[in-house]
């Protein structure tokens, strides 16, 4: 008999009003007793003890049913419980489930001990794996990162669809490129500039960044490249070498169209969550060719208080070349994270807060007994303090507010480059030592000198986020919302680029020191909102999420044009699947996805304040024996490079997807397109610039007394026709390709798994914007350079394509407690072509400073006839790169669940195919050597 024909029956006995209205309030006593209390449940390792989160607790009761997941303590809580017997259901990947009825009683306390089984072999994963969402997103756990022994996040890219292992390069920024082949170019760096880095929720911000050098690029190590060119971080954003892939527990690489909840970005997202929860004591130690790696980290927990705490330290030791070691790289990160967790009946409370340190020291100094610039140094020193908390309030009686995420975070930079020169001057050469423009006499520079220059950088960032979820019913479909806004603040306080300007660091500069303080700070806010339902559509579902972001960079002079704008970026993602059927034994599911967006990346602090560009024009250089009687006279220009109607790099892409999975074998493909044609590059201005040249015949050295006197003197007026650089929105980058990956199910027989991945990139890369220059090179006109300037179109562009796969096959024997993985990496083609350019200027600019249209007479015209460029069809011609084959290999052991061995070699085995290029051979035997290294790791 159920409890409602019950209540029946007692109705019809008694129909004394007054009996049922007391009968019911004991009833409504009765239950708000029973459900007064939470029933909470604690589940553990039955080995170590350790808490186990994210265990699935099922409980099917007569009227009530609970499907719970448990948090980083182990801990789940059952509210609204009533007595009675329960069939639950506790379970979690690797563990044995447990399955059983018992009685839930309002308040008490159950703990649960899960004991560890022998890992399905279809459950261990050891590369990335292709998320079932509606955008194209590579996940990395933290047993793909183990076996992979990465050091740096720079590694991780090589489990991307198209990535390739690579050698770690420690003597330069690593920077990210997704989805695209790639170019050398910096005026195609808003490709990384573009891809933003979230970390447990918080962005790594790098606008403020300003750390470069002045002066002509510096070399220091025969054969390395420019020092400070090959460190520069500004305005191409996040380094990967400075971030350390010990303390992350998952790693989320969005290809596709992310939500608006994230904004500032062109190319992609990389999610990055860190370790949370009660843990061993771990340490790792790894030495390969070019470093020797230490890291050791811990979680605690305080059952009681609801309290976790994670340490951890790592430090990397790194010689680009091992025979040198007068190049090095270190690095060293620190964080203490925390999370407390408040519950009751009506809502939780979580807080996380982090303080986290990391630092990196990049030297490069000359061999004192090799050539001749024995004191040649570059340092660049960077230090990271960052403070972050976020908190989550959870409403579990709410109908429609769901949650409320709140996340603050203020980090401050440390950073110093040093730069120690060596400079020799061949000729009498001036100090410029003007502030201004105008006319003023310089000094004689030393012919031989130490330069110092510092570049001290101090950015500050602070960062709030504030979101709500809500869920709403409307006609029957389940929407969930989410709205919310984020605000930034960047600043530099740093002293900025400091010399001595007596003893600059080369010169022919063109800069004077400033000071970062004097930089506007940038603040920018943004508000978004998103829409996700669900409809069920018999056997079919198809799910949808859009919304739209809104930003605006505030605190820009009213003269930017972005100065007041609201910029839009609307994401729309869609995913229909399709009713599963059975072919033999097992179902074949499918999966089709599409998505399309924009998004906009506001410029960088570098980019809206450019330094000011000095010209000083030599009207009189008169040297003499007597340092008395010298004279050098300078006409100085001050020019400010801003370009005022720089606008945001916007990108606007879209992705269609099919995702079929049958008997634990997945496949996937995508395809995607990306249009931009906005992205920052250097750009180029036209200046006249006009001043005296005087007469050095018109003194006589026999009767000085003191310096010539100017007004003694005859002088010509010249005209100075020069560019120079700004910034500008000319940087087009087309993106097209296709994405795929296949995982086979885990062979019991061979206990393998099978995964091929690869990609077909197309990229494009032109310049659409105008470009001046003298037009053929070395042409002297009266003994002088060309005094006219082209003004040319199409100056620039390239069309870059690559096919790759790689075919991975890991193996898994849980009895030996080993694994290892073998891969085929093939690059079957690279191409480049340069894109047909215009040698034919559209317009001119003449001595005077004044610009005419280039007309087809102007061709047969002495002089303007040099401005027409004649390029070789050579140029052009499409250049492809057959096919080549990497072979790697990665063993580990376990031995006593505590103590891990690994090893790795890359390029074990290689096969490189010659090819022709205008009838020449060229032979790529030997070009890489193998790349080997261990590791050795302890948990206890």
């Amino acid at each position: 008999m159920t409890f409602q024909n019950s209540l029946k029956i007692q109705f019809r006995k008694n129909n004394n009003p007054i009996f049922l209205l007391v009968f019911l309030f004991f009833i409504q006593i009765v239950f708000s007793q029973n459900t007064s209390k939470p029933v909470q449940i604690t589940i553990k390792d039955a080995e170590t003890k350790l808490p186990i989160k994210e265990a699935q607790f099922t409980a099917d009761g007569i009227f009530q049913k609970y499907e719970v997941q448990s948090d980083d303590l182990g801990n789940l809580i059952l509210n609204t419980v009533s007595n009675g017997r329960y069939k639950i259901k506790l379970s979690h990947k690797g563990y044995e489930t447990i399955e059983k009825t018992i009685e839930l009683i309002p308040g008490q306390h159950l703990f649960f001990e899960l004991i560890p089984k022998s890992i399905e072999l279809n459950e261990v994963v050891i590369t990335a794996t292709e998320s079932r969402g509606m955008t194209s997103t590579s996940i990395i756990d933290k047993k793909a990162m183990q076996h992979l022994q990465p050091s740096s996040f720079t590694d991780l890219l090589e489990l991307l669809p198209g990535g390739r292992s690579k050698d770690p390069v420690f003597n330069a920024s690593n920077f990210i490129k997704l989805r695209e082949v790639g170019t050398s170019d910096s005026n195609y760096d808003i490709s990384s500039l573009g891809t933003a880095f979230v970390i447990d929720g918080i962005p790594i911000n790098t606008d403020a960044n300003l750390q470069y050098t002045t002066g002509p690029r510096m070399s220091v190590t025969p054969g390395s490249g420019y020092a400070d060119t090959r460190r520069n971080t500004t305005s191409r954003g996040v380094d990967m070498r400075s971030i350390s892939t010990d303390q992350i527990e998952r790693v989320e690489i969005v290809r596709g169209i992310p939500s608006v909840e994230y904004g500032d970005l062109t190319s992609g997202l990389i999610k990055i969550k860190r370790k949370r929860g009660r843990t061993n004591w771990e340490s790792r130690f790894k030495a390969d060719e070019f470093s020797k790696l230490y890291y050791v980290g811990k979680g605690f927990e305080s059952e009681a208080k609801r309290f976790v705490l994670n340490v951890g330290l790592d430090y990397l030791d790194a010689k680009p070349d091992p025979r040198n070691s007068f190049e090095n790289y270190k690095r060293i990160t620190a964080s203490i994270r925390t999370q407390k967790t408040w519950e009751n009946n009506s809502h939780s409370l979580q807080w996380d807060s982090s303080l986290d340190y990391s630092g990196s020291i990049d030297n490069e100094r000359a061999d004192p007994d090799v050539g001749y610039a024995k004191i040649d140094r570059f340092s660049s020193d960077y230090n990271r303090f960052s403070a972050v908390n976020s908190f989550d309030l959870n409403f579990k009686t709410s109908p429609f507010l769901k949650s409320v995420q709140l996340s603050t975070s203020v980090s401050q930079q440390l950073d110093k480059i040093e730069q120690t020169k060596w400079v020799q001057v061949s000729s009498a050469t001036a100090i410029p030592n003007n502030t201004e423009q105008g006319e003023s006499d310089g000094i004689f520079l030393t012919p031989q000198y130490i330069s110092n220059l510092t570049v001290d950088g101090k950015p500050f960032d602070a960062f709030l986020k504030a979101m709500a979820n809500f869920e709403l019913q409307l006609f029957g479909v389940k929407h969930a919302l989410k709205a919310g806004s984020e605000w930034t603040y960047s600043k530099n306080n740093g002293k900025g680029q400091v010399y001595d300007t007596t003893h600059p660091p080369s010169p022919e500069m063109s800069t004077r020191p400033r000071s970062y303080k004097d930089i506007p700070a940038s603040t920018d806010i943004s508000f978004f909102a998103e829409d996700a339902v669900t409809f069920p559509l018999g056997k079919h579902q198809l799910n949808l999420a859009g919304g739209i972001r809104a930003m605006s960079l505030l605190n820009v002079p009213s003269a930017y044009a972005v100065s007041g704008k609201y910029y839009f970026d609307p994401r729309v993602n869609a995913q229909w699947a399709l009713p599963s059927f059975r072919i033999g034994s097992h179902a074949l599911k499918a999966e089709l996805t599409a998505g399309v967006g924009q998004y906009t990346k506001f410029p960088t602090l570098a980019q809206l304040y450019p330094d000011f560009i000095y010209n000083d024009l030599v009207q009189l250089n008169y040297y003499h024996d007597n340092p008395a009687y010298r004279r050098i006279n300078l006409m100085t220009y001050k020019t400010l490079p801003v370009n005022y109607n720089l606008a945001p790099a916007i990108n606007k892409k879209w992705e269609v997807r099919a995702d079929f999975s049958y008997d634990n074998n997945r496949f996937s493909v995508t395809y995607f397109n990306e249009r931009m044609h906005s992205g920052f590059r250097n750009g180029s201005r036209y200046q006249a610039l006009s001043y005296k040249k005087y007469d050095n015949n018109s003194i006589d050295p026999s009767t000085l007394t003191s310096q010539p006197d100017l007004a003694d003197m005859t002088y010509v007026m010249e005209t100075l026709l020069t560019s120079y650089s700004i910034t500008n929105n000319g940087s087009s980058l087309l993106k097209d390709g296709i994405e795929f990956q296949f995982s086979s199910k885990r062979f019991s027989q061979i206990n393998t798994r099978f995964t091929l991945n690869g990609a077909w990139f197309k990229t494009t890369y032109t310049n659409s914007s105008p470009v001046y220059k003298s037009g053929q090179k070395d042409i002297i006109i009266d003994g002088k350079r060309m005094p006219y300037i082209g003004l040319y179109q199409r100056d620039e562009g390239s069309e870059r394509q690559q096919f790759n796969t790689n075919v991975i096959a890991d193996t898994y024997i849980p009895s030996l407690g080993m694994e290892f993985s073998g891969s085929f990496q093939f690059l079957w083609f690279s191409s480049s072509q340069s894109t047909p350019m215009n040698g034919t200027p559209v317009s001119y600019i003449n001595p005077s400073g004044e610009e005419h249209p280039y007309l087809e007479i102007d061709k047969s015209d002495p002089i303007l006839q040099w401005l027409d460029i004649k390029y070789n069809d050579a140029l052009f011609q499409k250049r492809t790169i057959p096919m080549s084959m990497n072979m790697n290999l990665k063993v580990s052991k376990d031995f006593y669940k505590k103590f891990r061995i690994s090893m790795f070699v890359n390029r074990l085995f290689s096969y490189y195919q010659n090819y022709e290029i205008n009838g020449q051979k060229i032979e790529r035997r030997g070009l890489n050597s193998p790349y080997f290294g261990m590791e050795l790791n302890l948990n206890f």
